[in-house]
């Protein structure tokens, strides 16, 4: 048998553990949070599935890091920026073209693939993803690409991850992304999506 101490009647209860147990749980003493399993925050294949904004590694697989010098050198160079700031309330149009509610703001010249940086990809995501990048490149795998999300973005580790992955070799990563840019005071532009082309 187990005692409560009750200190404002200024007596001891007795009670059985199970009936105790679900009394101090109702009374919020014993969160729930302890009974939950914590969630994984990766997938099996190593790609970040939960809690994207969140502090970041110093580097992405496949890539070079970059800072905001490198990257003007690159761009100078012909290096194409690619934002993959992820995009959750939107519809496709027929032509292709997306409806968003919100205007997006992004590098100059940069080409938005806002449902890339996920997880876990749907087949018409993966698509998306590869023929926007054959476009971009005119399907050269050797050309220079820059991903770039937020400030603390794990959508634009899990391009760069998935990007390196379909054979691309000249990858950078820019982690401080648009926040870094505009830190510095650098123009930022309004950036529509990529059409997405229904084959």
């Amino acid at each position: 048998m187990v005692v409560l101490h009750m200190p404002r009647r200024g007596r001891t209860l007795p009670f059985r553990p199970r009936i105790g147990a679900f009394l101090l749980l109702l009374a919020g003493l014993f969160p729930l949070a302890a009974l939950a399993e914590p969630k994984a925050l990766f997938g099996s294949d190593g790609y970040r599935i939960d809690s994207y904004r969140a502090p970041v590694p110093d580097t992405a697989p496949g890539a070079r890091t970059l800072d905001i010098a490198e990257v003007q050198a690159l761009v100078a160079r012909g290096w194409t920026p690619v934002d993959v700031m992820g995009a959750r309330i939107f519809e496709i149009g027929d032509d292709g073209e997306w409806i968003m509610p919100e205007r997006h703001l992004s590098l100059p010249g940069a080409h938005w693939l806002p449902v890339v940086g996920w997880g876990q990809l749907e087949p018409w995501q993966s698509d998306y993803l590869d023929a926007s990048l054959q476009r971009i490149t005119g399907g050269n795998r050797e050309a220079g690409l820059i991903l770039f999300c937020k400030l603390d973005c794990w959508l634009s580790w899990n391009a760069t991850k998935r990007i390196a992955a379909l054979g691309y070799t000249n990858l950078g990563w820019f982690s401080g992304g648009v926040d870094a840019w505009a830190d510095a005071g650098l123009p930022l532009v309004e950036t529509r999506p990529e059409p997405y082309r229904r084959e």
